[in-house]
């Protein structure tokens, strides 16, 4: 189990891709024979490549992949290669992959290459359903529209058909990983939701309007997406402000709070985290903070002991410590959901909002590899993160659930902020 940080710095769970060594595989190339010629026999040198590498590598890789259905689901894509796209030899490498049910352990999923088209439009999960979130200006009639059916399917039939090609542990993260592959064309197709032709029929609605349709082709990856929130003129959320910053911070004197986001576990070039935090302690002390909110929500993970500072910071403020309110959800993963159980174990921090993505315990600490001709990555573990003895634990549960709908989306609020900043310390 991990040490408490004042007792020994935790090792880093890396939460995505770290490239220790993109891999001797890929390195000094020129030094190498040319690769086999034609496709099929790249394919299959990268496949065995892959069949030799995978398995060393991964940690406890007997424990999570039955080595004869490995090998078998292998030597049948080996023999199926003349007949599948490169597409479709990668999607059954995907799947494959993310058999074993580890979220940090996939196969990226390209974007623009080997056959694979984006739709002109992005999808985000609410607690209340999917929606139509960006778009290209051409299809911009349908942001902020509630999916119905893609295809034949509802989204929640297409999820369940599209889970296996996805590394996920729990729900949460199957969901915010999932909007991705929702809009890929070949993974449409893959699962019959989309026609031979990459076409891709939406059945939406509206609140107070009939059900529509609307079908959209692949789109053109250089036409850049109009967000929802800008086309609809939706007021700006807190949250919202500075989605790109690693870590920010904003007094807010009505309810007397220091709300400071944390989207990244990783370290600002242009802002050290320990100057960071010395400046929001400096600005705590001349203000009258009464409690402090840490968004964790839009944090996938990095190093876990990045936001020492500010852990170490508030123990040693009793004022300010007593009075922490974490706010997780979906997109909580990795580093992420270690920094919010310090949080909540050594402060007595409230965590308020929905399950986190990320397990609590997981392997972690990756690395990946590249296979050489179709330049698709792998990411694999390298160790197994335990920070509790329940085996049985998934995603990290909040004190105090609090949905988002997408109509709060859309009205600009966020109720997740509102229920901490409303609740009574004493209640803790």
């Amino acid at each position: 189990m991990r040490l408490p940080f004042p007792l020994a710095a935790p090792r880093p769970r890396l939460a995505t891709a770290v490239v220790l060594g993109v891999c001797a595989l890929t390195l000094c190339r020129a030094q190498e024979p040319a690769p086999p010629a034609g496709r099929e026999a790249r394919w299959r040198e990268d496949l065995k490549l892959f069949a030799d590498e995978f398995p060393r590598r991964h940690v406890d890789f007997a424990k999570l992949y039955p080595r004869s259905a490995f090998d078998q689901e292998l030597a049948r894509l080996h023999a199926d290669v003349p007949k599948l796209s490169d597409a479709e030899i990668t999607l059954r490498l995907m799947r494959l992959v993310a058999s074993a049910g580890i979220a940090h352990t996939y196969v990226r999923l390209p974007v623009s290459k080997l056959g694979f088209q984006q739709l002109p439009v992005s999808l985000r999960w609410y607690s209340d359903g999917l929606a139509v979130m960006a778009a290209t200006p051409e299809h911009a009639q349908v942001l902020g529209t509630r999916v119905l059916r893609i295809g034949l399917m509802t989204p929640e039939q297409l999820l369940a058909v599209v889970a296996p090609y996805i590394s996920h542990e729990n729900e949460g993260w199957l969901r915010e990983q999932s909007t991705g592959y929702l809009a890929t064309i070949n993974v449409l197709q893959q699962v019959g939701a989309a026609g031979a032709d990459g076409r891709v029929t939406f059945t939406l609605s509206r609140p107070g309007r009939q059900p529509f349709t609307h079908t959209v082709t692949p789109g053109d990856p250089r036409v850049k997406q109009v967000p929802a929130f800008d086309a609809l003129n939706v007021p700006v959320a807190l949250y919202r402000k500075q989605p790109t910053s690693y870590y920010w911070y904003e007094c807010l004197p009505d309810a007397r709070a220091l709300y400071i986001q944390y989207n990244r576990c990783q370290i600002d070039p242009k802002l050290p985290f320990k100057d960071f935090a010395r400046d929001l302690f400096a600005f705590a002390y001349s203000h009258p903070v009464q409690r402090v909110v840490v968004d964790l929500r839009f944090n996938s993970g990095g190093n876990s002991i990045v936001m020492y500072p500010l852990w170490a910071g508030l123990k040693s403020r009793p004022g300010l410590a007593s009075h922490v309110y974490v706010l997780i959800g979906a997109g909580t993963f990795s580093s992420a959901v270690d920094n919010a159980m310090d949080l909540r174990r050594e402060l007595g921090s409230i965590l308020v909002g929905e399950p986190t993505g990320g397990n609590v315990n997981s392997y972690g600490e990756v690395r990946e590899f590249t296979l050489p001709n179709s330049g698709l990555v792998v990411q694999y573990c390298t160790r197994l993160v335990k920070l509790t003895e329940n085996g049985n634990s998934t995603a990290l549960e909040p004190d105090i659930l609090v949905p988002r709908t997408l109509d709060d989306a859309l009205a600009g609020r966020d109720p997740v902020l509102e229920a901490a900043l409303r609740h009574s310390p004493s209640s803790k």
